[in-house]
């Protein structure tokens, strides 16, 4: 019994990694994380606002957002933001208390930040938004972008 039980811990410390093997992820962060990062390294952000009835946004997350040399890019030259446009929570950010006008989350109720962020733009989602170390505004798609429309957007 003891040599079976060692002999499936040490099989689980061989294979483990092995399970994980080409599961990496962008590593999506928060506006009150990107607040905090933005004042001790300044970086270029890429925000994603999406829906959750946007059919192009889940397969930009499911197809795009999985490819390793756009996770790495992203990764490695950008913070990260995926944000709800409809979202009804209250975030703090750049010394400001963002609050949705709704308390129930409804199709075409854009919370106050997101239409702050698309700056009176159509709202057409989903909208990717690259900002410089400042956060000021650089570029913006509000569409579908295959890998290859992003990895040019991104460079």
């Amino acid at each position: 019994m003891k040599h079976i039980r060692k002999i499936y811990v040490m099989s689980m410390m061989l294979f483990y990694p092995l399970c994980h093997f080409g599961q990496e992820r962008i590593n999506w962060i928060s506006f009150e994380q990107l607040d905090s990062l933005l004042a001790v390294e300044p970086r270029e952000t890429l925000l994603f606002i999406h829906t959750d009835w946007c059919s192009y946004c889940r397969k930009m997350e499911q197809e795009i957002f999985t490819k390793r040399e756009i996770i790495e890019l992203i990764n490695q030259r950008y913070y990260a933001v995926k944000y709800d446009a409809e979202s009804t929570e209250e975030i703090v950010f750049d010394n400001s208390i963002w609050k949705s006008l709704s308390r129930k989350k409804k199709v075409g109720k854009y919370h106050p930040l997101a239409v702050q962020l698309l700056q009176g733009k159509q709202f057409v989602f989903p909208s990717i938004l690259r900002l410089d170390s400042k956060f000021h505004l650089k570029s913006i798609r509000q569409k579908y972008l295959n890998s290859k429309e992003l990895y040019a957007f991104l460079e």
